[in-house]
This record gives structure tokens, sequence and C-alpha cells, in this order.
């Protein structure tokens, strides 16, 4: 029987910040914010959860409702060259901050929704060549996790009948290629009549179309589909899975250069 002295060696031994660190360095590909499984495995063993009640996300949601995400098609410059290209770029738009945010997303927030609208609508915009897709701020968005899905691209409509140039044709029309955002007032005006062009958010996961079929049962007409200023994307095959790899394609009809570009 043991009487005093030291008390019998333990199994297991207390780690100091720096042996923690250290560790933590070395399993870094095993963060769940990196390893997929790992994150699930985390998710699935934690049951606590801080419920916010209405009032707490209204007041969250109405500091951002001027704001949007950024996000580069390919690899982005580096953060200090991007706010002070576009902060130059935008200076005559209205006040804007500029903030990044992990996987290469960006925070812009404006001073106002007319600022906003004018991030949004007058692009596309690029920094050295590559375009940054804007999207509307939402709540609860996870940028750490969550991949580019969907992109704001105009689209020219060209030989549509014009007599199917009003809102609701147009909007009929969009339903083939995403969500409506908005259409030129060029258009709606018949001021420019060479093509009919629409703002449309895309699912950057399917496959962009050429062209489509119009008309009634007594008439057909063939519209051709041309996408501004797109970064990179190939007719052949009408994907745009070729970001990172693919050259950009640069188009000889007007208003679809890639020179054009901000």
């Amino acid at each position: 029987m043991a009487s005093g002295g030291d008390p019998p060696p333990s199994s297991f031994q207390k780690k100091t910040w720096a042996d923690v660190a250290a560790t933590a360095q070395k399993g870094s590909a095993m963060s769940p914010l990196v390893d997929g499984p790992v994150r699930s495995k985390l998710k699935a063993g934690t049951s606590e959860f801080i419920r916010l009640d209405r009032d707490a996300v209204s007041r969250a949601s109405l500091r951002f409702q001027t704001s949007l995400y950024g996000k580069f098609f390919g690899k982005a410059p580096p953060f200090d060259q991007i706010k002070e290209i576009l902060s130059s770029k935008w200076s005559d738009l209205g006040a804007v901050q500029i903030s990044d945010l992990p996987n290469g997303y960006l925070l812009i927030r404006c001073e106002n929704q007319d600022t906003m609208h004018l991030l949004m609508f007058e692009g596309p915009w690029a920094v050295n060549g590559i375009v940054l897709q804007l999207a509307s701020w939402q709540p609860f968005f996870e940028p750490a996790f969550t991949k580019l899905s969907t992109a704001t691209i105009w689209i020219q409509l060209h030989n549509l009948p014009i007599e199917l140039w009003d809102g609701e044709s147009l909007e009929t029309i969009s339903g083939l290629f995403g969500r409506l955002l908005k259409i030129d007032d060029f258009t709606l005006s018949l001021s420019r009549s060479k093509y009919a062009r629409i703002c449309v958010e895309i699912d950057l996961a399917k496959p962009l179309k050429q062209g489509f079929w119009i008309g009634d049962d007594e008439h057909r007409v063939f519209v051709v589909v041309l996408y501004e200023r797109l970064p990179t994307f190939c007719y052949k095959c009408g994907i745009r899975s070729w970001v990172q790899q693919l050259q950009p394609l640069k188009l000889k009809e007007p208003g679809t250069s890639l020179s054009a570009l901000r």
C-alpha cells in the first residue's frame, strides 16, 4: 500500500496550447472546414441548437439588405488588388465597402438600393480579365461550404419577333433559361431593335441553350441566343463546367466581346 509521496503516474498527459496548435497545424487536412466526412460526423454528433427569435433575424437582415455576395469565375486575384480595382471602378456609383469571406467569396456592402442595383445590372465586372459574379445577399448564407451555382447573365435574343418584345412575353421566354431579373429598357421601349435583351439568373450546372423555336400552330420562328461577356463558354457543348481550364471565347457579335468587360 502506498503511503504519501507522489501520486502514481497518469496515462493522461495535459497538452499545452503549443501542443494543440502544432497538432492542429499537422492535421489541418482533417479540419471540419476542409474535410467533408469529418464535418458530417461532427454535425451528426452535435445536438446543441441556438434558436433566434424573429426580431433578431430581422435586425440582422436589415443590416445587409443593400449587400451583395461576389465570387470570381476561376482563381481570384489577391484581395488587396481586388479591393483597389473594384473600389476605383465603382467610385462613381456610390459608397461601397468590400470585405473578404471564406472560400473566395466577397461581401459587398452598398450605401443604398440604387448603388446595389447598378452593381448588379451594369456589369459584368472583372479584375485582370477574371469575371466577378454577383448575387443578392441572403440570410444564413454559408460561404465556407457553398459552391458558385448560379450566374447573372445578360442574354441577347436574336430574330425574336418584335411583337413579342413586351414584359409578359419576355418573362415567359426567360423561364427557358432561369429566373428573370431585368428587361433592358431599350428593349421594352423599342428604342433599339436589333435584338431583345434580358438579364437572367441561370443555373451553372445546366447546359446553356443556343437557341429555341417560338410560335403558334401556324408559325414557327427560330431565335438565336447569345450570352454577353461570358468568361469561358463552349458553344459546341453548351456547358460551363469549363471555367478553370478553357480559354475565353471572344464573340464577334456586338456587345459580346470580352474586351467590353468593365
